[in-house]
């Protein structure tokens, strides 16, 4: 075993080391706090023994996990009292017996192998507790996705997420307003894990409001969506904010109205057999108390289409510069017919066990007639 001896005997002499030489320990010795605190970082001892009150307190309370052994000649109901409050594992007389230390130093070693057990056997609960909540949050967060694929009419959407995690910060949605109009979005919650995962319920729940308490202006300006949805989202203080990308469809005259909250990339069109980004500017929801949206119009044929990707997709593309991944990004929009297409095209992870460095996101809306 790996045991660590810190002590100032006189004359640089250490009879405790000596000691536990003689019951067959080769110790580490240390003769001042710092080349123990060295130590215990570089040769990781699992015991430590010191002969003074100060050292050992210092040392308890930086290495929690390695159990510490005062070895004191100052003995007292105080110094006893001291190293109790301090957490140390046992408190030594000095001098003493080698054989009375060999004992106590194996009693020591049996308990901390005993708590270490126990807190094991609790982390091994505390891990399975977890991954069961995340698989139960991940269910929730599954069945608030929208139909997969799902046609409106002439449109067909069909959407994909690939979590970095169990539970994803990213999400989509898209529904009926009325008979004439229809929305979706994208949404890429700062953050990963739980408390991103929560807000995505949150935008679930706006869109069941939205289809209930929406003013005709949102259907030529959704800006007025994300500003509405902006307020909701700072009423909530959860320090979050939310890049989103939102559009709303004229089925009456095939015309869609976009807006940007700070989301990256920006939509892609495909129509006539080209592809281009929309440039359209503005602030992520859930940070500024007062935003605007620049309002994009577009019209789509039969056979045209849009495609919008989270950010998450730009940490798995090859090229060296953003330009290049972006015109990548295009290329494979303009040429890819289909969402599997697509995913191809770009050497994506599929599957139900895909995961990357961040949660990719991606939905299509295609025009078919």
């Amino acid at each position: 075993m790996s045991l660590l001896v810190v002590e100032t005997g006189p004359g640089g002499a250490s009879p405790l080391a000596d000691q536990l030489i003689h019951l067959g320990y080769v110790p580490l010795s240390a003769s001042n706090l710092k080349t123990a605190v060295r130590m215990c970082d570089h040769a990781h001892p699992e015991l430590i023994v010191c002969d003074r009150l100060e050292w050992s307190e210092e040392l308890a309370g930086q290495y929690g996990y390695i159990p510490v052994a005062l070895a004191s000649r100052e003995w007292s109901t105080e110094v006893l009292s001291k190293a109790l409050r301090a957490g140390l594992a046992d408190v030594w007389e000095m001098p003493g017996d080698s054989a009375a230390f060999g004992e106590r130093i194996a009693a020591v070693l049996a308990r901390s192998k005993a708590v270490a057990g126990q807190l094991e056997t609790r982390l091994d609960q505390f891990v399975r507790d977890v991954q069961r909540d995340q698989q139960a949050g991940r269910h929730v967060q599954l069945g608030m996705l929208p139909p997969n694929p799902m046609a409106i009419d002439h449109y067909r959407l069909h959407h994909r997420i690939v979590p970095s995690l169990i539970l994803s910060g990213d999400f989509v949605d898209y529904f009926r307003i009325s008979e004439r109009y229809f929305a979706f979005y994208v949404a890429d919650v700062s953050g990963h894990g739980a408390s991103s995962a929560f807000v995505t319920v949150l935008l679930k729940n706006f869109s069941r409001r939205l289809r209930r308490e929406y003013r005709p202006a949102m259907m030529q300006n959704p800006g007025l969506i994300l500003e509405w949805l902006n307020q909701e989202l700072l009423d909530q203080h959860m320090d979050k904010h939310v890049a989103l990308l939102i559009a709303v469809c004229d089925l009456a005259s095939n015309s869609f109205h976009f807006a940007n909250a700070g989301h990256y990339p920006q939509i892609a069109c495909v129509t006539g057999g080209e592809a281009r980004f929309l440039d359209l500017k503005g602030k992520p929801i859930g940070l500024f108390d007062s935003v605007s949206y620049e309002v994009a119009r577009l019209q789509l044929a039969v056979g045209d289409r849009l495609v919008m990707f989270t950010d998450g997709v730009l940490e798995v593309l090859s090229g060296k510069s953003l330009e290049e991944k972006e015109q990548m990004l295009l290329r494979a929009i303009r040429e890819s017919g289909s969402l599997d297409g697509l995913w191809r095209f770009l050497e994506l992870t599929e599957g139900e066990d895909a995961h990357g460095p961040d949660d990719i996101t991606c939905l299509m809306v295609a025009r078919e007639s």
